[in-house]
């Protein structure tokens, strides 16, 4: 039997691909909001961060926090060889289930084979500061690496799903949710899927988890109101997210350029960067409306807020291409709408979930660009509709995104499976500076 540290409250360990992790701010904000309810954890990142840190809570949280190792070291091949000798029996089966569960995905074996001892280490690690229960964030190889714990030292583990890599068929995933005690997923689109097309043992043990809203927007909302615009000024577009074909930036691109065709004056601000920069740019320029965009690059978040603000109309254009990663709903579709921004975007994933079209913004077909167009001019021409779906948007996300009900409803599920509990009262969190 494994000696677990005594600890007078429930601790959990967090496992995550990478911590942090820029475009995974909403993971973050949930940490932080853990943490001010005064639950007890540990972050282990199986990677180091590879861009800057610079956001307060992010740097706080990666130093007070996060244990970083490498994927190979003396002391997870010692992990690995005390695991070896006192549970042989187990670890050869974990390896055996590994290879024949996930033979149909062959380099997914060899990545959840790599990463053995490395998770062996962390579990050290983490039964040295008191964790009973283990928390993965993402469908991959942080689950793998919880579920690992659980079949070599009976440590139990529950997951966060969000998305990825699982609509092509992943027996091992399945596997691994079938063993798991319960997972979060963080749309309805994504929940239905698990729960209906996996083929799971339990779907009972897979629930909805929205996302909360970044607190800042929701400081920012109380001052927030619609933007009049006058006749006779340029409408304000702008749209946020990675520079790759899922986000369908060379959609919005191509409507800009057909509604400037037709007669109406526009500016569209893209925020964000990535590796289809320069094909945009270059889309741009064939289009003849290079003179009509600011390509403004990745900005700080008071600077989004800034840019926000001074826009009319938010437009993303986001599409499903098999082999990438889909959007659920994302991040700033649900920003943009809590700041009564009118939204204009496409029928795809969960966006439906968030976005009625004529009731809280205008949907489209995806790839459709004159559809696209036409539902722009359609709230260009009438700022009163405008008005009203960006009213009933504000309504909509204060429902869904209400960050205290989400983590309420996490703790809940923490409570029932962590042993010994967590906390559920509200409880403040004096930090020491």
């Amino acid at each position: 039997m494994d000696e677990h540290a005594s600890n007078p409250r429930p601790r959990l360990g967090i496992i995550i691909s990478m911590f942090p992790e820029l475009h995974e701010t909403f993971i973050l904000r949930e940490l932080v909001a853990l943490e001010r309810r005064g639950v007890e954890f540990d972050i282990y990142s199986l990677q180091y961060p590879r861009d800057p840190i610079t956001m307060e809570d992010a740097i706080r949280l990666s130093t007070e926090r996060t244990f970083y190792a490498p994927l190979l070291s003396l002391a997870s091949i010692g992990a690995f060889m005390r695991a070896l000798v006192r549970h042989p029996v187990r670890l050869a089966s974990a390896i055996g289930r590994v290879v024949i569960k996930g033979r149909d995905r062959p380099m997914d074996v060899v990545k959840n084979l790599a990463i053995l001892p490395l998770a062996l280490y962390i579990g050290e690690q983490g039964r040295q500061r008191g964790v009973n229960h283990w928390h993965g964030h993402w469908a991959n190889i942080p689950t793998t690496a919880c579920w690992y714990l659980q079949q070599i030292h009976a440590e139990p583990w529950s997951a966060a799903i969000h998305g990825e890599d699982i609509f092509s068929p992943n027996r091992f995933l399945r596997y691994k949710l079938d063993a798991a005690e319960f997972a979060v997923v963080c749309s309805g689109y994504f929940c239905n899927h698990l729960k209906n097309a996996m083929g799971l043992a339990s779907p009972d043990k897979v629930h909805l988890n929205y996302h909360g809203l970044d607190p800042r927007v929701l400081e920012h909302v109380p001052d927030k109101q619609f933007r009049s615009r006058s006749a006779d000024e340029p409408l304000a577009l702008i749209t946020i997210g990675r520079l790759v074909p899922t986000k369908g930036h060379d959609v919005l691109i191509r409507a800009c350029a057909a509604l400037i065709s037709a007669g109406r004056e526009l500016r569209l601000s893209i925020i964000g960067s990535g590796p289809a920069e320069q094909e945009l740019k270059a889309l741009a320029e064939e289009q003849g409306i290079s003179d009509h965009i600011d390509f403004r690059g990745a900005l700080a978040f008071a600077d989004v807020l800034e840019a926000l603000d001074q826009s009319d109309l938010f437009c993303l254009a986001p599409r499903l291409i098999p082999g990438h990663p889909p959007d659920g709903i994302p991040n700033v579709i649900a920003e943009a709408m809590a700041l009564r921004l009118p939204v204009v975007t496409t029928r795809v994933s969960a966006i439906p979930e968030l976005v009625s079209d004529g009731e809280t913004g205008c949907l489209v077909e995806v790839d459709d660009v004159e559809g696209f167009a036409a539902a722009i001019e359609r709230l260009a021409a009438d700022p009163e509709l405008a008005r009203q779906l960006s009213d009933k948007a504000t309504d909509r996300v204060a429902r869904l995104f209400n960050q205290k009900q989400n983590i309420d409803d996490l703790l809940a599920l923490f409570q029932q499976h962590v042993p010994g509990g967590l906390p559920l009262a509200d409880t403040a969190v004096t930090r020491s500076r």
